[in-house]
């Protein structure tokens, strides 16, 4: 008789911004000892993993190996919904979303409106671009901001997110060809431009997704500081495969390295006088003329 523990044993494991090569060489690279069988689906910028092992301790092996391969772009099992996810993930980092404009609101709205729970992180328009009173108060901060997209709507996101007190709050700009979506915290955005056919409501719900847990952004999805013009690279649709980008290091990280090393230079320096004078370095000009340094300066020298 077949124990328990014998019994084949599957699951399935959904993926979001992972590209369609990354994952089959990680599936690839699973051990020998693995005898399991590997399916592999992908649909635009989503993956779905069946695995299929005969016994659950292989399985559990193999998926293990999968989930710190693929950590940020992992969101469910089974058959949970890329949306749910985002909605635990809001609700776990206790994280309230608000939408900046109808046409964020309308990427997330159908799909989050028959959710368990939703209503507890995400306002429906009801606090934000819906209200009117809002509305009006927003009108009033936007009156210096920049009237060329996408610069009027970063900043919008900014003033909806301080309006309300939101820890997240989203825009899309409707582009020509395509649609930029910002995803907006307390110091900056999150952008990602897509054209139409690549999704853009699986897009916004993975940058939401990612951005409560703390996860990295997938590649292609770019850092803005508020009140820095949108560079033109950020306005064209990113590849899956492409580099993220990630806020840049204050310069006076790189300043205050560089004045560690002088000062090291100079203890050394010092160091190095105080033992060739025996502690006494008003005689080191002296000490080094006794060595035939003569075209050295000392005391009451002037330079020509």
């Amino acid at each position: 008789m077949t124990n328990k523990e014998e019994r084949p044993a599957g699951c399935v494991l959904r993926l979001f911004g992972a590209p369609e090569q990354t994952v089959q060489k990680a599936v690839a690279a699973l051990p020998d000892t693995w005898q399991g069988t590997v399916h592999c689906r992908t649909r635009g910028a989503e993956t779905l993993v069946a695995l299929q092992s005969s016994t659950p301790q292989q399985l559990h092996r193999a998926v293990q190996l999968l989930r710190t391969s693929f950590a940020p772009a992992l969101y469910g099992e089974g058959e949970q919904t890329l949306a749910a996810a985002a909605v635990q993930a809001l609700e776990q980092h206790r994280k309230l979303l608000v939408c900046s404009d109808a046409a964020a609101g309308a990427l997330l709205e159908t799909r989050l409106e028959n959710l368990p729970d939703a209503e507890k992180v995400f306002d429906f328009g009801a606090m934000s671009y819906a209200n009117a009173a809002r509305n009006a108060r927003l009108s009033r901060k936007m009156r210096k901001a920049p009237q060329a997209e996408p610069a009027r709507t970063l900043a919008r996101v900014q003033a909806m997110q301080r309006l309300t007190g939101a820890a997240l709050a989203v825009g899309c700009v409707e582009l020509p060809h395509s649609r930029l979506l910002l995803v907006g915290g307390k110091k900056g955005c999150w952008l990602r431009c897509v054209s139409p056919d690549e999704n853009p409501g699986l897009w916004l719900l993975d940058m939401l997704r990612r951005a409560a847990c703390g996860l990295p952004q997938a590649g292609g999805t770019s850092w803005q500081p508020y009140g820095k013009a949108v560079p033109d690279t950020a306005l064209m649709p990113a590849a899956l495969t492409a580099v993220p980008l990630v806020p840049p290091r204050p310069k006076r990280r790189r300043l205050g390295k560089a004045l560690a090393v002088l000062l090291l230079l100079a203890l050394a320096a010092l160091a190095a006088g105080w033992y060739y004078t025996g502690g006494d370095l008003a005689a080191l000009p002296q000490k080094l003329q006794s060595l035939g340094a003569e075209s050295l300066p000392h005391a009451g020298a002037r330079l020509i």
